[in-house]
C-alpha cells in the first residue's frame, strides 16, 4: 500500500507519557468524570471553548444545513453500500457494481438535502472502487470477506471508547485503516490546525482502549462542485506537541464545565458557529 510506504519516511518519536495507554497517570489522566465529545473540542468554532460551556449549560445550538454533512453522509453510505453489494452478489465485477450503485443512489436521496453534490461524489466513489474491484478480482481468487477488505481496506465511522482519557464512551473516527494502523478524518472547506487535534484525540483514545500505538493521522479535505470532486489529503504526525495541545484544551473545557466558569468570548467569532446568536446577544 502506497500510504504505508510513505509513512516509513516519517520519524516516529512520541514520548511514552503521552501515549493513550498512560491514561491513569498525568498528564493524560482526566481531572474529573466529565466526558467530552471530540467534535465539540475540535470544531474550530471558538478559541475560548465557550461552545462547549454553553452546550453543557443546556443551550441549544442553531442547526444549520451544511454541505459538509451531505458530503460526509454520502461518503459513509456509499462505502457501506459497496461493501454490502459485494457481499450480496456472486461474481460481481466493476461494471455490475456501477449499475447497482446507480440504483442505490435513490435510497440516499431520502436522507440528504444537497442531491446534486451527493450525486457527483457518489459517482466519484463508485468509479474508484469499481476499478479497485476489477483489479482485485483479476489478481487472485478471494473469499468475499477478503475481497471486501482488499477493495476497501478501512472501516467508516469506527467506534472507540474514549472514556479513559476524558472523552465520551462512543466516539467515532471518520475512518480507520487497521493494517497500518491509521486514523483518518474527512473535512470540507480549507485547512484548520484544530482538525489535527481531532486526529490526536481519536488516536489517544484508541491507544487507551487497545494499547496499540497510533503514530500518524490522515487528514482529508473533500470539496465538491457541480461536476468534480477535489481531494487534498495529508499525513499528520501525531507528535508530542499536538498531544500536549489537545490535553490542554481538554483540561480547560473540563474546568469550565465542572467549576461553572464562563470562558468568555473569543477575539473573533466564527460566522458558522451554532451559538453565534446566543453569544452576540449576551
Amino acid at each position: 500500500m502506497l500510504l504505508s510506504r510513505r509513512l516509513k519516511l516519517f520519524p516516529r518519536a512520541i514520548s511514552e507519557e503521552l501515549r493513550g495507554w498512560k491514561w491513569d497517570e498525568p498528564p493524560i489522566y482526566p481531572s474529573s468524570n466529565t466526558l467530552l465529545n471530540v467534535s465539540d473540542l475540535t470544531n474550530g468554532f471558538c478559541e475560548t471553548q465557550r461552545f462547549i460551556y454553553l452546550k453543557h449549560k443546556g443551550y441549544k445550538p442553531e442547526i444549520k444545513a451544511k454541505i459538509g454533512n451531505t458530503i460526509h453522509q454520502t461518503y459513509v453510505y456509499a462505502i457501506e453500500t459497496i461493501k454490502r453489494l459485494i457481499y450480496e452478489n456472486e461474481n460481481i465485477d466493476g461494471s455490475k457494481l456501477k449499475t447497482l450503485m446507480g440504483d442505490e443512489f435513490y435510497n440516499l436521496l431520502r436522507i440528504i438535502e444537497e442531491g446534486n453534490i451527493a450525486k457527483v461524489l457518489w459517482d466519484h466513489i463508485t468509479n474508484i472502487y469499481s476499478a479497485e474491484l476489477d483489479k482485485m478480482r483479476g489478481k487472485l481468487f478471494l473469499a468475499k470477506d477478503s475481497l471486501v477488505a482488499s477493495v476497501i481496506p478501512f472501516y467508516v465511522e469506527f467506534p472507540i471508547d474514549g472514556s479513559l482519557i476524558g472523552l465520551q464512551h462512543a466516539i467515532r473516527a471518520d475512518a480507520f485503516i487497521p493494517t497500518i494502523p491509521l486514523i483518518a478524518e474527512m473535512k470540507t472547506g480549507g485547512y484548520k490546525k484544530v482538525h489535527e487535534l481531532a486526529l490526536v484525540a481519536y488516536a489517544m483514545a484508541y491507544e487507551s482502549q487497545f494499547e496499540i500505538p497510533i503514530d500518524f493521522g490522515y487528514l482529508c479535505y473533500v470539496n465538491v462542485d457541480v461536476n468534480r470532486v477535489f481531494n487534498n489529503c495529508r499525513i499528520i504526525p501525531l507528535s508530542d506537541s499536538l498531544r500536549t495541545e489537545f490535553l490542554e484544551i481538554r483540561d480547560r473545557a473540563i474546568e469550565s464545565i465542572d467549576k461553572d466558569l464562563d470562558p468568555g468570548l473569543p477575539k473573533k467569532c466564527d460566522s458558522e458557529c451554532p451559538f453565534l446568536k446566543i453569544c452576540k446577544g449576551s
